[in-house]
C-alpha cells in the first residue's frame, strides 16, 4: 500500500512528537558523551522513542520509514546491552538516522517518492559489525560476590548495567523490603523512586512475603555509602546489605553520577488549525460583544442609567469577562516551548559544522519560552538561514582560530527569553564578527550605492550593516554547499517581518556577531490602538507602542527633506500616515497626535489626526494581491459599522523611513 493509499494526518502529528523526544534524547547523550558519562535512562529513552516510531510506521505500512527505524531500533538495543559503543561514528550515525526520519515524516505529507536509506542502513551495519568482541571476559560471579539465584534470573540488559557499574566501581548494595498488600505498589514506587535520586537500580525481584505481605529484593549501584543511602529511605521495613567486590579492587574514591533525566507528559493534541478557527469564532463574538456595547451606550443616552440600559451593561462586562477568560485559555493551548524546533536546529548546526569542516558547539538558552505554535514552524526557516550563516561567514576555521588566539571549537549560542507581550530569541557567534567596510564596497560593486554614497562607516554604520538583508546582497566571491548565493538574509527579513517582528544586528570585528529578533509572543489575538488619519481608520498593534503624544506643527523640524521631532534627548524622524497612503489631511486642526513606535534606536513618530478607541482584534490576510503592500499587515474588522480597518506594519514603516535618508542620498 502506498503512503497515500490512507489518511497521514495522524501519523504525521503522532510521529513529529515521537521524533522530538528522539531529538532530546539525542542532545542529553551529545552532552553526557562530551562529559565522558552516558546515562543508561537516556539511551532507554531513545530506544523507546524509535521503537515507538517502527510500530506507528508499520502500522500505517509506510516501508521505508518502518525498515530504517526497525534497523535503528536494532543498533539501539546492542547500544544500551553494551555490545556496541557508543563512539563518536556511531553517535554520527544514530543523529542522521533520526534526521532522515524526520525527512521521511515530511515526506509521509506529501506525493512525492521516499528518499533512499540504503547507504544509512549500511552505516549502521557497518557500525554493527564493528562491536568488540567479548571473548575473554570474566563472568560476573568471577566479579561480585552476588547471590547466584540473583545472577541467574538477571536479564541481558540488566546483566549489562550490573557490568557497567563494576567498570564503574560503584558501591553495590542489597536491599530487602517488605510491604503490606494493601498499599504495596505505591509503597515501592515511592522506593524506587527515592533510590533513583541516589544511585541505580539493577534489578527488582519479588519474593513471597511473611504472612499477607510481598517482599522485594533490590539491587542499587551507586557512588554513595550505606549511610547516606539510608538517609535517603523513608519505608520502615528496608534492610540494607553491601555486596562486596569477589576480587576486593573496589576504589575507595567515589565518581560523579549524572543525574538521570525524566520526562512526564500528560496532554492531548490538538490541531493547531482547530485552535484557529476557535481564535477567529472568539474574534467574532468580540465583535458582537462590540456591537452590544454601542446598543448599551445608545440606550443610556435615551433613558438612562435605570432598567433595560443598566441590565445590557451588566451583561455586557460579564460577557466581556468571560470572553477575555476564554481567549486567554485558547492562547494558552496554542502556546508551546521554542525548544521544539531548537532541537531541531542542534542537529543540523552537527550536519553543517561537518560540512564546512569547522568545530562549532551549540549553546541553547531559554527553552521553555513559549510562542504560539505557528509563529513557532514559521520561524525555523529564518533561525536556520542566522545559524547557517554564522557557520560559514562567521565562525572561522579552527588553524584561523588558534592563529587569533582562540578555542579552536566555535561557539554558536542561541538565546530565547520572555520580555513581556514579546519575546526575544538572540543567535550569537564567536566568530570574526561583520566588517561594515567590506559590506559598503559590496554595496558600491553591486550598484546598491553610488560611489559618492556619502555614508560614513560609524555615523551610519546601522544602514550599512542592514545592506545584507537586500536581496542577493553576498560578500561571498564563490559558491559554497552552506551558503554564498547570495539569497537568504533578505527570506530571514521579511520572514520576520511577516510575524510583526524586528531584526537588529550587533557586531564586533574579530569577536562575534548578535542578531536579536523580537516578536510578538501571538498574531492570533492582539490588542490595537485604532487612530484616525486623513478620515480613515487603522489599527496600530499596541505591543510596538512606547509613547503616545499630543504635538503640533511647530514642535515639526525638517532636516534633509524628511519631518522630525525631538522626544527629550533624541531626534526621532516622523512618518505621516495620511501622506503615505494618499489620503486627504484635515488641516483645519494645528494639534495632532505622534504615536512612537519601535524598539531601541529603530524609533519612529506615526502622525495620526485622532485617537478613537483600544481594541482587541483579530487580524485578517488581504489576500495574494494585496498582501504585498508596504506598510499593511493586514486587515481587522470594529463591529461597530465602520468597515474594514488596515493594520499597520509598524516594522515596514520604520525600515522605509529610517533607509530613506539613504534613497535620498543616492538620488
Amino acid at each position: 500500500m502506498s503512503k497515500t493509499d490512507r489518511p497521514i494526518k495522524e501519523f504525521l502529528a503522532e510521529a513529529e512528537d515521537i521524533l522530538e523526544s528522539a531529538n532530546q534524547a539525542l542532545l542529553a547523550l551529545d552532552s553526557g558523551q562530551a562529559a565522558g558519562r552516558i546515562d543508561p535512562d537516556t539511551v532507554n529513552s531513545l530506544f523507546r522513542a524509535i521503537h515507538s516510531f517502527k510500530g506507528l510506521a508499520g502500522m500505517f505500512e509506510l516501508k521505508e520509514p518502518s525498515e530504517l527505524s526497525h534497523k535503528l531500533e536494532f543498533l539501539l538495543d546492542e547500544l544500551r546491552l553494551g555490545k556496541v559503543g557508543l563512539g563518536r561514528e556511531a553517535f554520527d550515525v544514530l543523529a542522521d538516522t533520526v534526521a532522515q526520519l524526520g525527512r521521511l515524516v515530511q515526506q509521509a505529507g506529501t506525493s512525492q517518492p521516499f528518499e533512499e536509506v540504503t547507504e544509512t542502513r549500511e552505516r549502521i551495519d557497518g557500525i554493527l559489525r564493528a562491536k568488540p568482541s567479548a571473548a575473554g571476559e570474566r563472568t560476573l560471579a568471577e566479579q561480585i560476590s552476588l547471590d547466584r539465584g540473583i545472577l541467574q534470573v538477571l536479564t541481558e540488559y540488566e546483566e549489562h548495567r550490573l557490568r557497567e557499574c563494576i567498570r564503574e566501581q560503584k558501591n553495590f548494595f542489597l536491599l530487602k523490603a517488605d510491604f503490606d498488600l494493601s498499599d504495596f505498589e505505591t509503597a515501592i514506587k515511592d522506593l524506587n523512586a527515592a533510590l533513583k535520586k541516589h544511585g541505580e537500580i539493577i534489578c527488582t525481584l519479588p519474593t513471597a512475603g511473611g504472612g499477607a505481605g510481598i517482599s522485594f529484593t533490590i539491587v542499587v549501584g551507586t557512588t554513595e555509602d550505606r549511610a547516606a543511602l539510608a538517609a535517603a529511605i523513608t519505608a520502615p521495613r528496608v534492610s540494607i546489605e553491601k555486596i562486596a567486590y569477589a576480587d576486593s579492587r573496589k576504589s575507595e574514591e567515589p565518581k560523579a553520577e549524572a543525574g538521570a533525566l525524566r520526562s512526564v507528559s500528560n496532554t492531548v493534541r490538538v490541531d493547531i488549525y482547530k485552535l484557529d478557527n476557535l481564535m477567529n469564532i472568539v474574534g467574532e463574538m468580540h465583535l458582537l460583544k462590540n456591537v452590544i456595547g454601542r446598543i448599551g451606550k445608545e440606550l443610556r443616552a435615551l433613558q438612562g442609567f435605570t432598567g433595560v440600559s443598566a441590565d445590557l451593561h451588566k451583561a455586557h462586562r460579564s460577557l466581556e469577562r468571560r470572553l477575555n477568560e476564554l481567549q486567554e485559555g485558547i492562547l494558552e493551548v496554542r502556546m508551546v516551548p521554542i525548544g521544539q524546533i531548537f532541537t531541531r536546529l542542534s542537529q543540523m548546526v552537527r550536519k553543517y559544522a561537518k560540512e564546512a569542516g569547522k568545530e562549532i558547539e551549540l549553546e541553547l538558552q531559554g527553552e521553555e519560552t513559549e510562542l504560539d505554535k505557528l509563529m513557532i514552524e514559521d520561524l525555523a526557516d529564518p533561525l536556520m538561514h542566522l545559524i547557517r550563516n554564522a557557520i560559514d561567514h562567521g565562525i572561522e576555521f579552527p588553524d584561523d582560530r588558534r592563529r587569533l588566539g582562540k578555542p579552536e571549537q566555535g561557539t554558536v549560542r542561541l538565546t530565547a527569553s520572555p520580555r513581556g507581550n514579546r519575546v526575544v530569541i538572540t543567535i550569537e557567534d564567536d566568530g570574526g564578527g561583520i566588517d561594515a567596510a567590506k559590506i559598503l564596497a559590496k554595496g558600491v560593486e553591486k550598484g546598491l550605492l553610488p560611489p559618492n554614497h556619502g555614508l560614513d562607516l560609524e555615523r551610519d554604520r546601522k544602514d550599512i550593516l542592514d545592506l545584507i538583508f537586500l536581496p542577493g546582497f553576498t560578500t561571498r566571491e564563490t559558491v559554497t554547499e552552506l551558503s554564498g548565493r547570495g539569497v537568504g538574509m533578505d527570506v530571514v527579513k521579511r520572514n520576520v517581518s511577516k510575524l510583526s517582528g524586528m531584526i537588529d544586528i550587533l557586531t564586533e570585528p574579530g569577536q562575534g556577531t548578535v542578531f536579536t529578533l523580537t516578536l510578538p509572543i501571538t498574531l492570533a489575538i492582539i490588542k490595537a490602538l485604532i487612530v484616525e488619519a486623513g478620515g480613515q481608520l487603522f489599527a496600530i498593534p499596541l505591543g510596538s507602542v512606547l509613547e503616545i503624544l499630543q504635538s503640533s506643527s511647530d514642535q515639526v523640524e525638517t532636516v534633509e527633506g524628511r519631518e522630525v521631532m525631538a522626544v527629550r534627548e533624541d531626534t526621532v524622524p516622523l512618518l505621516r500616515v495620511a501622506k503615505v497612503f494618499n489620503l486627504a489631511v484635515n488641516h483645519r486642526r494645528g494639534a495632532f497626535y505622534v504615536i512612537l513606535v519601535g524598539l531601541a534606536e529603530r524609533r519612529l513618530g506615526i502622525i495620526v489626526e485622532n485617537l478613537r478607541d483600544q481594541q482587541e482584534i483579530v487580524i485578517k490576510p488581504l489576500g495574494k494581491r494585496l498582501s504585498d503592500i508596504p506598510g499593511i499587515s493586514g486587515a481587522t474588522e470594529l463591529g461597530d459599522r465602520k468597515g474594514v480597518v488596515l493594520v499597520l506594519d509598524v516594522e515596514s514603516l520604520i525600515e522605509g523611513t529610517l533607509k530613506k535618508t539613504v534613497v535620498s542620498t543616492i538620488k
